[in-house]
């Protein structure tokens, strides 16, 4: 059943998670290749004459196809020429309705926000930056299974200045890291349809594409002319691809003729064969793709063509073989619009939110994409089963802070009677998953963490240490790259995603500039800094008082405290004086949010789907009717005697399910953004207008029985071990 049978995954041919049989890439080589960068190389081999091709090719063979530059090699005089690219964009440019999403929004088109646009296994993101040149304020999104041409388009679009309207994403395409109702138009371009060995892994994309669209919105495929290469394919061929490299390629049908299965031998005249390699894709008819894409649920507009043959060939500079991109089909479908008694409804706008309630996504002056109102559901393939069998993991190395030291921040700056509890109950949470006590290992003590790990090579590793190498927050990082550098698998965030974190004035402007609404700021650096009356004029001028301070980099609260409310000059100094006393001399100073505080969990990664608990509401009536500010600082995590501690409460968010929807797609974003992995939680807090703004980013967040996130859990009846093993199964989902 459902996540512990998903930890099976984990035993492939990692020797920390040993299978009967080592997982084999019959088309590369005899043994996986290592993972580098997030992509497999493969190894140099050549595999002699081959009569079956069919029977070489891999299961998930784009993994390895597009895992290097050698697929911009081999296909380059077709996906590096930008008149082609030009060519094709023209195409899509021919549909009047497609026009009318590029020019909403200006002066030469309909009014209205301007449009989301989803580039779908989109490679090294040639189309959508040829776009975003042209048509400057839509917002083009990105997503590829390929890291490497993922980090190629994100290098491209930096280089182009287009970063503010270009977002990337690595995962699944069926799997796509967005919310419902997103886009107003969805691109398949370049002959990315019809990789999967069957119709269904089709039919699941195409439904990706339907979930993520709007109601109105468009999809376009741009797919190989299958009924044309079934007749006029070439059975061999070879071309040079550079003064120095060519390369060799055989085709057959497959034996069932849906499928073209290819070979391609890459030989270097200094190096002999560089890469043989095997793929194969789908052959529709156009008649087999409307009928596919019509079963789905999408539809045409009366009296439109609903599919083009192109052919491009022509333009391709090396006049050789084009393969699977000589002739292609261009289809063009939409998504049905959504109607109340028969008539389409209008816009409104809530918490300063706005939201169009015919389910479009829009996009807000400010560039904040806005939400629908039309509920949806949070959770996409993260499931997870209360009731399942135990858990499959050989072993499990669970590592926390140190007791035998000093812990700068906690209560007294040592450990306490609350933390060893937290202990005991986080023990007990794995056991009653099914973790039988020799298949748990605790590791504290800081001093042996490089010797144990070293030696453990069959653990996963369950980071807990949220205290820091050393019990130092400025080291929370160095846990993880420890472990990178040992090769260990472990749970949550790797560590320049805790790094980014750690800086509360880059997470804030990262933030700002892909759209999530941020407090307006300001910041003070000691050593480079004015005098302190300039910064009182930038409050009073930029800001105004009350005004929010707090370190720019740290963790756990520690800085922030009710003083950190400030309401004049003379608080402003006498606060700064205390922090400097603390050693903090750097500081960001904020706009004092004083509305309601919330709280967005969530657990999951983009290529499995996340999964987002109820948002929690910050309960502070017990704190201001003793007059005390309604703030989480230092005191409500460490101190037991403060009324901080005792009388702050949570419950559900009272919030509209467009303001939610529109939460937790920051969420997604910010998740991606600084690429936090498995849970992470976000804090949000309300102006004295309710226009909710971003607080602070939390990658590994609180992971204790009565922090947040198993609060979270409990408002949706899960237990503590739950959340836990939610946690775990999303690591699991992640590695195998």
């Amino acid at each position: 059943p459902a996540w512990r049978t998903d930890l099976d995954h984990l035993r492939k041919s990692n020797p920390v998670f040993p299978t009967k049989a080592a997982v084999a890439v019959a088309a590369i080589s005899a043994s996986p290749a290592k993972p580098i960068n997030g992509h497999v190389t493969p190894q140099v081999v050549c595999h002699g004459r081959v009569t079956d091709l069919e029977e070489m090719v891999p299961s998930q063979w784009w993994k390895h196809v597009f895992a290097d530059e050698m697929y911009l090699r081999t296909d380059g005089d077709m996906v590096e020429d930008p008149e082609i690219t030009k060519e094709e964009v023209g195409l899509l440019e021919q549909d009047e309705e497609v026009m009318k999403i590029f020019l909403r929004g200006t002066d030469h088109g309909p009014q209205g926000q301007p449009a989301r646009i989803l580039d779908l296994c989109c490679g090294q993101g040639r189309h959508i930056l040829h776009l975003a040149q042209k048509y400057p304020h839509i917002s083009f999104h990105g997503h590829d299974q390929s890291s490497f041409l993922i980090q190629l388009a994100q290098h491209r679009s930096a280089a182009q200045h287009a970063t503010n309207n270009t977002v990337f994403t690595v995962g699944d395409c069926r799997s796509i890291p967005y919310l419902e109702n997103s886009f107003d138009l969805v691109m398949v371009m370049g002959n990315s349809f019809g990789y999967f060995s069957d119709e269904d892994g089709d039919k699941i994309v195409l439904k990706e594409i339907m979930r993520v669209l709007a109601p109105g919105g468009r999809v376009i495929l741009d797919l190989t002319d299958g009924e044309y290469m079934r007749d006029y394919y070439a059975e061999r061929s070879w071309e040079w691809i550079d003064d120095a490299t060519f390369v060799c390629r055989e085709r057959q049908l497959s034996k069932d003729g849906k499928r073209l299965v290819s070979r391609e031998v890459v030989s270097s005249t200094t190096k002999g064969v560089v890469r043989d390699q095997f793929y194969q894709e789908r052959l529709y008819s156009k008649s087999e793709v409307e009928a596919l894409v019509k079963s789905i649920g999408f539809s045409v507009l009366p009296g439109k063509k609903q599919t083009d043959i192109v052919a491009l060939g022509d333009l391709s500079k090396r006049k050789e073989d084009l393969g699977m991109m000589e002739q292609r089909l261009l289809l063009t479908a939409m998504k049905p619009l959504l109607y109340e008694n028969g008539v389409s409804t209008g816009a409104k706008k809530v918490n300063g939110l706005q939201t169009y309630t015919n389910g479009i996504a829009h996009r807000l002056p400010n560039g904040h994409s806005a939400g629908v109102s039309r509920k949806v559901s949070a959770e996409t393939d993260f499931k997870w089963n209360a009731d399942a069998a135990p858990p499959s993991f050989p072993h499990v190395t669970v590592l926390l802070g140190d007791p035998s030291q000093r812990c700068i921040g906690k209560l007294n700056d040592n450990w306490n009677p609350e933390d060893f509890e937290t202990r005991d109950k986080l023990l007990q949470a794995l056991r009653d998953l099914g973790f039988p006590s020799s298949a748990i290992s605790v590791l504290d003590k800081h001093d042996n963490y490089l010797r144990e790990l070293s030696e453990r090579h069959s653990t996963f590793v369950f980071n807990l240490c949220d205290e820091g190498y050393n019990n130092d927050a400025l080291q929370e990082l160095h846990v993880p790259a420890l472990l990178d550098m040992l090769d260990l698998p472990y749970s949550g965030a790797g560590p320049n995603c805790l790094a980014y974190c750690y800086d509360k004035g880059l997470v804030n402007r990262t933030a700002a500039a892909i759209g999530v609404a941020t407090p307006k700021e300001t910041f003070y650096f000691a050593d480079s800094a004015p005098e302190k009356e300039t910064l009182h004029a930038t409050i009073s001028s930029d800001i105004g008082y009350p005004a929010f301070i707090k370190p720019v980099k740290g963790d756990n609260s520690l800085g922030i405290t009710t003083r950190s409310i400030v309401h004049n000059e003379e608080e402003l100094d006498t606060y700064m004086d205390e922090l400097r006393s603390l050693g903090i001399k750097d500081v960001i100073v904020q706009e004092y949010l004083q509305g309601s505080e919330y709280g967005v969990g969530m657990v999951g990664n983009k290529e499995m789907g996340f999964h987002f608990f109820p948002v929690l509401e910050v309960d502070y009536s017990q704190i201001t009717s003793q007059n005390l500010p309604p703030i989480l600082g230092y005191e409500s995590k460490w101190d037991p005697t403060s009324p901080y501690w005792t009388d702050i409460s949570y419950k559900s968010a009272s919030l509209p399910e467009s303001t939610i929807k529109q939460l937790q797609q920051w969420c997604v974003m910010l998740n991606e953004r600084f690429g936090c992995r498995d849970y992470a939680r976000f804090d949000f807090r309300a102006d004295a207008e309710g226009n909710i703004k971003l607080l602070e980013v939390n990658p590994n967040p609180g992971w204790c029985w009565d922090g947040k996130m198993a609060y979270m859990g409990k408002l949706e009846g899960l237990d503590y071990k739950d959340v836990i093993g939610m946690i775990l199964k999303a690591a699991c989902d992640r590695l195998r």
